[in-house]
């Protein structure tokens, strides 16, 4: 299925961000690889565990701007939400195409001048994502469905269980780094035993889709982060 015929049923709005040049229909957006973005993340819970870990967004709005994100203050935001624990979670790159069956909110929100929208919940709790431990796995409740399209690379890690991973994002929080560094990704990574990293081409475009509205979620050494994927790893993709 090509990216074309995928958004074919949805009326296109005709937007284009200035900031931001992803192409957006409803609840679709496309042109997505390579694009920055930024996200906060409040917590309402106690310090140990959080019900709900609300995960705002900038896609479809702009490109996080550095000028405005370098100047976020966890402790403002605080005050401002009434939120127990602010984690900001950027500048980060898609490394997807597109994504379909968007759940994000129309609601904007402002944080320090970076408009936003809540895109998700993370189900984790507050002591882990503050240690954010590599290669552990966590659940988002969502809906989207990334889109990989065909003629273009992917990069993934294999879990000891065969589970295969498909870099939704790269980041430049740990490491600076860019698209084209990521080929070479793999002989940077410190992987546990077991698990593997591997880049290759689609042969075919790849829908990644969340199970039962959640997604399974992992971080490398430098905070690029992963999705799920019901592929094997020796499936011809």
């Amino acid at each position: 299925m090509t990216m074309q015929k995928l958004l074919s049923s949805t009326a296109i709005l005709a937007l284009v961000f200035l900031a931001c040049a992803a192409s957006v229909t409803a609840g679709s957006i496309i042109d997505l690889r390579g694009k920055r973005y930024g996200e906060v993340l409040l917590g309402t819970g106690g310090v140990v565990v959080s019900k709900e870990l609300d995960v705002y967004n900038t896609i479809g709005l702009n490109d996080c701007p550095e000028e405005l994100w370098s100047k976020l203050d966890p402790a403002a935001i605080k005050k401002e939400t009434g939120a127990k624990v602010v984690r900001l979670n950027g500048p980060r790159y898609w490394v997807m195409d597109g994504m379909t069956n968007s759940n994000v909110s129309p609601d904007i929100r402002n944080f320090g001048g970076i408009e936003m929208r809540r895109a998700g919940v993370l189900a984790v709790s507050i002591s882990d994502l503050m240690h954010q431990d590599p290669y552990t796995v966590h659940k988002v409740a969502r809906q989207t469905t990334w889109v990989y399209q065909a003629g273009k690379p992917v990069y993934q890690l294999i879990s000891p269980d065969g589970s295969v991973f498909f870099m939704q994002s790269f980041s430049a929080q740990k490491k600076s780094q860019d698209m084209q560094d990521l080929a070479k990704l793999g002989s940077a990574l410190t992987l546990p035993k077991g698990w593997q990293f591997r880049t290759l081409t689609l042969k075919k475009d790849y829908l990644l889709t969340a199970t039962d509205g959640m997604a399974y979620v992992t971080r490398d050494d430098f905070a690029n982060t992963y999705q799920k994927s019901t592929a094997q790893p020796n499936d011809v993709l």
